[in-house]
């Protein structure tokens, strides 16, 4: 029989072998995190937390599939109510931290305010819910888009309008930052095809003068198409007013309306109403990634309730992890960034991604969606 001691000194020998792994296992182990600024309070914030689902339920099957090479995905995710000025500090609070990047910047305001400090800090940024700003136009190393630009998403109205006769085109924007940005966006490309809008008009942010616009598009020379960059709330007050006052034109509004919530606002008002798509329809499962979407979709709510805003902030953190995995387990700031700019080009449908180094707008594709008299998206 073996002594006491002798198995005791085996033991403690064997503990002292085997701490050295215990400890590669550990580092091996340590979270890769992952930042997100979103509008999980104030008016913005049903959409804010739709996108929290959707990454969360994804970074949960990422994890249960082994990780980032055996690396846990952990989100850190602050509240920015779509304040720019609590999005640019939430960017900060990030840098200062482990992250290693940040997905999705919600708005052309909070994206533009969270830029500067991204580019500073060397910190990727991945898939901003914004088509113009500093997103667009100084996005420098670090900011990677994902959707097109409001330039194409406008161009692409403006293209569908002349080829279907609608010339005589209206412009109405929202009377804020982000409206007028889409009407100086609807000018550029108005110039570019040698045209002229019929009539450029502002609308209330809170669609406290609809009355009077509604008017104003039924008014010769009366419009037979109008781009409306607007808010949720203007948009709903904007055309129910239209509807009601016997205008029966067709409203083409920005992909971001395409909501829910939008739906339920027009009630009884959403035949005619179009709106430009960023990403493949959430509902065609014959797509691989968007059946994949549906999953997790799936898994975030419980139910089968997907959405072109669901699918968008899917593909922007399905893009990321592509570029995690690319950079492999030791990631660093400045090796995700590398990864991401050499990504293989990624198919999803109709819509390819495709970065470079000196190539920050991932896709160009836009497509046109319609809703029906029941309130369903109609492509």
């Amino acid at each position: 029989m073996k002594s006491f001691a002798f198995v005791c000194l085996r033991l403690a020998l064997l503990a002292c072998a085997g701490a050295p792994l215990a400890q590669a296992q550990s580092a091996a182990a340590e979270p890769i995190v992952v930042g997100a600024s979103l509008p999980l309070s104030g008016p913005n914030a049903a959409a804010g937390k739709e996108g929290l689902a959707v990454i969360s339920a994804y970074f949960d099957s990422v994890n249960r599939a082994g990780g980032i090479d055996g690396r846990p995905l952990q989100l850190s995710a602050l509240d920015d109510a779509f304040n720019p000025q609590k999005a640019a500090d939430n960017a900060r609070a990030l840098a200062a931290g482990k992250a290693v990047a940040i997905v999705n910047c919600w708005g052309t305001s909070s994206c533009s305010a969270m830029v500067p400090v991204v580019a500073q800090a060397g910190l990727p940024l991945v898939g901003g819910i914004a088509g113009g700003g500093a997103m667009r136009s100084a996005p420098g190393r670090y900011a990677f888009n994902i959707r097109a630009s409001t330039v194409a998403e406008i161009d692409a109205m403006v293209k569908h309008m002349d080829s279907i006769g609608q010339k005589n085109i209206a412009v109405v924007y929202q009377d804020d930052a982000f409206g007028k940005s889409g009407q100086t966006a609807a000018q550029g490309v108005f110039k570019q095809r040698g045209m002229q809008p019929v009539l450029e008009i502002a609308l209330s942010p809170d669609a406290s003068n609809a009355a009077a616009v509604a008017t104003a598009l039924g008014t010769a020379p009366a419009p037979n198409g109008i781009i409306l960059v607007a808010s949720p709330p203007a948009t709903v007050g904007l055309i129910t007013r239209a509807r009601k006052n016997g205008l029966r034109t067709q409203f083409y509004n920005l992909a971001a309306q395409a909501n829910t919530p939008v739906v339920q606002g027009l009630g009884e008002h959403t035949a005619s109403v179009v709106f430009t798509t960023l990403v493949p329809s959430p509902w065609r499962s014959a797509i691989p990634v968007v059946k994949d979407y549906q999953q997790v979709a799936s898994a975030a709510s419980g139910q089968p309730d997907y959405s072109y805003l669901g699918m968008e902030v899917y593909l922007n953190a399905r893009t990321l992890v592509d570029g995690l995995r690319k950079a492999g387990r030791s990631v660093q700031r400045e090796s995700l960034t590398a990864a991401l700019e050499t990504l293989e080009p990624r198919q999803y449908g109709p819509m390819a991604v495709r970065f470079g180094p000196r190539q920050r707008d991932g896709s160009s594709y836009v497509g046109l969606t319609m809703l029906d008299r029941r309130g369903q998206f109609i492509e």
